[in-house]
């Protein structure tokens, strides 16, 4: 058994979507980030950077393993399962480099424009457009290579098109607010998002 600490969050739907799609069986174990669960003593001894998600394998061998940060998880559960991990070096190598890329670019991105346009009290105008087109800038990349192969690592489905559809169906929709701009990216997201797997996932938790 697997446990999900989880939210309703595009980062949090990263790792929902992976366990219904490699069948593993999970529970969940919800926060509420307004009130600041995620930084209570108990989470922070699974995960002592106090982000969401953490999954805890109680089948690890050697005892229960948590295992933070949503591309971490992703490759744990692939390596664990055999699944959504591409055979041949070329994709393989793909999958990896759009990990890091909606990790450390596209995600931290979107996550700095939600601030700056969302929940910053006070709205500073340089701040704001810098990270409205930092934001516009990554889609290109992704719009490019989902024009030239039918999924981010290639012609298979993958954990690269796992870590990236939640910020597709969450954070592009709100902005640039909407994916019309960019017909490759909403062409793969419609594919995507018609997986039974990926649709039960983007309903973690309830």
């Amino acid at each position: 058994m697997i446990d999900l600490h989880t939210t309703a969050t595009a980062n949090g739907y990263k790792a929902s979507i992976m366990l219904e799609e490699v069948g593993l069986p999970y529970r969940v174990i919800a926060y509420d980030l307004s009130k600041g669960e995620h930084m209570k003593p108990e989470y922070l001894a699974l995960n002592p950077v106090g982000r969401v998600p953490t999954i805890v394998d109680h089948d690890a061998a050697g005892g229960p393993l948590s295992v933070y940060g949503s591309a971490a998880i992703l490759l744990y559960l692939a390596e664990k399962t055999g699944q959504l991990l591409p055979s041949s070096a070329a994709e393989r190598a793909r999958t990896y480099e759009w990990l890091g890329v909606v990790s450390s670019d596209i995600g931290p991105a979107y996550s700095g424009q939600f601030v700056f346009n969302i929940i910053a009290p006070e709205k500073q105008a340089w701040a704001i457009d810098f990270y409205d087109r930092l934001c516009l800038r990554l889609l290109g990349p992704m719009e490019t290579r989902l024009g030239a192969s039918r999924f981010l690592a290639g012609d298979g489905y993958s954990i690269a098109d796992v870590i990236a559809y939640p910020v597709a169906a969450v954070s592009m929709k709100r902005f640039p607010g909407g994916l019309d701009a960019h017909p490759h990216i909403a062409r793969w997201a419609g594919e995507v998002g018609a997986r039974p797997a990926v649709q039960r996932g983007m309903k973690i938790p309830r």
